[in-house]
C-alpha cells in the first residue's frame, strides 16, 4: 500500500512538473495574441476626426485661384486672380487643349519673365476629360470624396495622392509669378496636412459646407459634376 502510495505521489509530481512548461507556453500565446490585437487594431483604426480636421485645413488652398482655374466647371480652364475664363477661347480638349491652340503654345515647363507673362511649369494641362477633377460648388466633404474617389482622381490611393502633391505643377502655386496672388498658406503645412489626412486613413467632413449655397444641388456622373439650379 506504501509503495502503491509512493508511486501515485511520484506520478502527481511529475505531472505537475510537466504541466509547468505547458502552463508557461499558454501564458506566451496568449500574451503574443493579445499584442498582435493591440498592433492590429492601431494599425486598421485610423484616426477620422483627425483625418477630416486635416482635410479641412487644406481646402482654402484647393479652393484658391491657383487651384481652382484648372478645377471649375465647364471644359476651359480660367486664368488670373479673378478666374475669369481663359482668353483666346483655349478649350479642354484631350487635357492639353484642342487643334492648333495647345497648352504648351504658351506655357512652357517656367513662368516667362514680366507681369501677367504666360506661368508655366513641367507638365502644365488641365485633367482630362474623362476624369476632369472639377469641384467648383462642392461641399468640402464632396471635395473630399471626390479626392478618394479612384475613378475620378487618376486611378490614384491617398498616398499617390500625396505624391501627386509633390509634383512642380501643384507646387507652383506658390510661385506662380509676377502678377498673380500664390498661394497664402505656407508650402510645407499644406504639405505637412495632406500627408496627415493620408496617414490617418484619408477620413471625408461630415455635414454640409456654407460654401454650398440651398438654392444649388450637384449632380455626379463618372465623368464631370455639373451645378443644377434646384427649381423648388
Amino acid at each position: 500500500m506504501k509503495y502503491r502510495k509512493s508511486i501515485s505521489s511520484l506520478l502527481a509530481v511529475a505531472a505537475a512538473y510537466c504541466s509547468i512548461p505547458l502552463l508557461i507556453l499558454w501564458v506566451a500565446v496568449q500574451g503574443a495574441e493579445h499584442a498582435n490585437a493591440q498592433v492590429v487594431h492601431e494599425v486598421v483604426s485610423p484616426d477620422d476626426a483627425g483625418a477630416a480636421a486635416a482635410f479641412e485645413a487644406i481646402v482654402p488652398v484647393l479652393r484658391h485661384p491657383r487651384c481652382m482655374n484648372c478645377h471649375s466647371s465647364g471644359d476651359f480652364p480660367r486664368q488670373g486672380d479673378d478666374s475669369h475664363r481663359h482668353t483666346m477661347q483655349i478649350r479642354r480638349g484631350d487635357g492639353q487643349g484642342m487643334n492648333a491652340v495647345r497648352c504648351n503654345t504658351c506655357h512652357q515647363d517656367h513662368n516667362l519673365v514680366g507681369v501677367h507673362m504666360p506661368p508655366g511649369a513641367p507638365g502644365w494641362h488641365l485633367p482630362p476629360p474623362a476624369m476632369p477633377m472639377i469641384w467648383e460648388g462642392l461641399t468640402d466633404g464632396q471635395l473630399c470624396e471626390l479626392f478618394k474617389d479612384p475613378q475620378q482622381n487618376g486611378h490614384r490611393t491617398p498616398e499617390r495622392i500625396v505624391e501627386h502633391m509633390h509634383t512642380p505643377l501643384v507646387l507652383w502655386g506658390w510661385a506662380p509669378g509676377d502678377g498673380r496672388a500664390p498661394v497664402p498658406m505656407p508650402q510645407h503645412e499644406f504639405i505637412a496636412k495632406v500627408e496627415e489626412w493620408a496617414a490617418k486613413g484619408a477620413a471625408c467632413p461630415m455635414g454640409a459646407s456654407a460654401r454650398m449655397t440651398p438654392e444649388d444641388s450637384v449632380v455626379h456622373s463618372s465623368s464631370s459634376v455639373y451645378l443644377q439650379r434646384a427649381t423648388n
